[in-house]
């Protein structure tokens, strides 16, 4: 639309708008360079602001688990949870400081999906819960976080943790230690990662902090990992103490090597633990636990893993074998079906269950099966 000047337009624009001098004119350059400023400041901060993402997995099926009485008889039919991973929800923040410095914090609790019960002893945040500060050096953070061997091991178990797994062989490779203080360096293909904790169960009588004993309920570890190409691998070392005055000179030590190789949709692990040790001065435990498997993707939605598991114990004729057989079924990139088979064999004394965490009757075998859903959110 054409606008037309009249004379009072004419005197509007002389009165009110009169051309600046130089002297204005320097005065409006020197208020577009305040607004230009100002406006830096507030995109600079916009920019710096925290980011708070909240996320999680629930995770439930329906499982067969034989011999699960305390005499070794007897079956049970249940819903469980945490079948292929932990169910949980949590929080996740980061803050941009400057200076390539960030703010970063993790609360994650963990829960049983079929009861609605929190896990991991009853704790808010079972799971993880710490703060700290990260950098192009790397990051240090403070609270109840993953140990060296859960973050350098998880992906390179051929179940990845999944309830029958390398868990039900050894539980300390899914160590949450509390008052931990951890740093994780990642620079380019390597990533190296040390932990020190001064009492890694407060759940547990003297399991934390002990005034005038700081060696009572100590968890250290180290490691790193290293991936070129095809191929990955890692090596840690962990070590905890008994969690008593009387046991605090106990050690319990694991030296830990695994190797990943991938090409395109096929996988294949191998990897060793040595144990020494244990959590009170008569516990001499010496064993070899050896584990190898791989994954298969037989079509982008569908995917089979498998994994063996062998634990020989060197102090006596008690060696547990596990063999684990995985199923998933992937509807969208983060809802999948799943069926996981695992059969557990006992020898001599030894009680492992298919369950992580869990026991049998010396000596007897059990098998378990589990059909469910998982949703990742």
């Amino acid at each position: 639309m054409q606008r037309h000047l009249t004379s009072q337009s004419i005197r509007n624009v002389c009165l009110y708008k009169p051309i600046p001098n130089m002297e204005e004119k320097v005065k409006l350059k020197r208020k577009s360079l305040v607004v230009a400023t100002v406006s830096a400041m507030f995109a600079a901060s916009a920019q710096a602001q925290s980011s708070v993402t909240l996320y999680g997995v629930a995770d439930a099926g329906i499982e067969y688990v034989s011999h699960a009485g305390l005499d070794g008889t007897g079956s049970a039919y249940r819903v469980s949870s945490d079948n292929t991973s932990g169910s949980r929800w949590g929080l996740r923040g980061k803050e941009d400081l400057g200076g390539g410095l960030s703010a970063v914090f993790v609360l994650e609790s963990g829960f049983s999906i079929d009861t609605g019960t929190m896990a991991q002893g009853g704790r808010l945040f079972g799971r993880q819960a710490f703060v700290g500060i990260s950098s192009h050096l790397g990051q240090i953070t403070l609270g109840r976080q993953n140990n060296t061997l859960f973050d350098l091991f998880a992906g390179l178990d051929p179940l990845r943790y999944a309830t029958y797994s390398l868990l039900s062989q050894d539980a300390q490779f899914a160590g949450r230690p509390d008052n931990s203080v951890k740093y994780t360096g990642n620079f380019g293909a390597l990533t190296i990662t040390g932990l020190y904790s001064a009492g890694y169960d407060s759940n547990i009588a003297n399991g934390t902090e002990v005034p005038g004993s700081p060696r009572v309920g100590q968890e250290m570890g180290a490691g790193a990992s290293y991936t070129s190409g095809n191929l990955g691998m890692a090596i840690a070392y962990d070590q905890r103490r008994g969690t008593s005055v009387l046991n605090a000179s106990a050690v319990e030590r694991r030296y830990v090597a695994s190797l990943i190789y991938t090409t395109g949709p096929f996988s294949a692990v191998a990897g060793y633990r040595y144990l020494q040790g244990g959590l009170t001065p008569t516990t001499g435990i010496r064993s070899n636990l050896y584990w190898v498997g791989g994954g298969y993707a037989i079509t982008p939605a569908l995917r089979l893993n498998l994994g063996v598991y062998y634990t020989d114990r060197r102090d006596s004729p008690s060696d547990s074998a596990s063999y684990v057989l995985q199923t998933q079924y992937a509807f969208s990139k983060r809802t999948d079906l799943y069926v996981n088979a695992s059969y557990m064999n006992n020898k001599g004394k030894s009680n492992l269950g298919v369950v992580t965490s869990t026991t049998v009757a010396p000596g007897v075998s059990q098998t378990g099966i589990v059909a469910g859903v998982r949703h990742i959110f």
